[in-house]
């Protein structure tokens, strides 16, 4: 295949866009249809495996560029896709879990149900905590013979 007469930008303005690119994602699609415009890969695979590739995301990547052009290519990532909530709904749970209204993933599920309307199983759940950085807190153990109250006596006694 002839990719020099399909790939319709110059070299000079792909050296400028991938250059130019922040996004080491983005840097590396227009790289590979550099690579291919230039002769230096003459074909996919070879494209795809100077830029660390496997032979299948090389051919979405054709494919993409084919369909929307470089353009395409240069769409930054939707990153920040939690599941069925929208960030308003995020903040709500947040709050809801700030309010040490959960104990466990019964209870967020719970909440979800009956207050947002959105579903979830338990591993949804716990996919859901992973993935907003949601951890378990919990208190330091104690002593079972410590005395209630030592502590801070303690704590007075010895700033004087």
């Amino acid at each position: 295949m002839k990719y020099e007469s399909k790939i319709i930008e110059s070299i000079d303005y792909l050296l400028q866009q991938e250059r130019k690119s922040t996004l080491v994602l983005i840097r590396d699609r227009v790289r590979f249809i550099r690579l291919l415009k230039s002769g230096e890969a003459r074909t996919q695979s070879a494209a795809s495996e100077a830029i660390g590739l496997c032979e299948r995301q090389s051919q979405r990547l054709w494919r993409v560029y084919q369909q929307e052009g470089l353009g395409g290519l240069q769409k930054k990532p939707a990153w920040g896709y939690w599941g069925k909530l929208s960030s308003a709904q995020i903040a709500q749970l947040r709050q809801f879990l700030m309010d040490d209204q959960a104990e466990t993933l019964a209870d967020i599920q719970t909440y979800l149900k009956n207050n947002l309307g959105i579903s979830y199983t338990i591993g949804g759940i716990s996919d859901l905590c992973k993935c907003l950085k949601i951890k378990l807190k919990t208190g330091r153990p104690v002593n079972v013979r410590q005395q209630p109250g030592a502590v801070e006596e303690f704590k007075k006694k010895s700033k004087n």
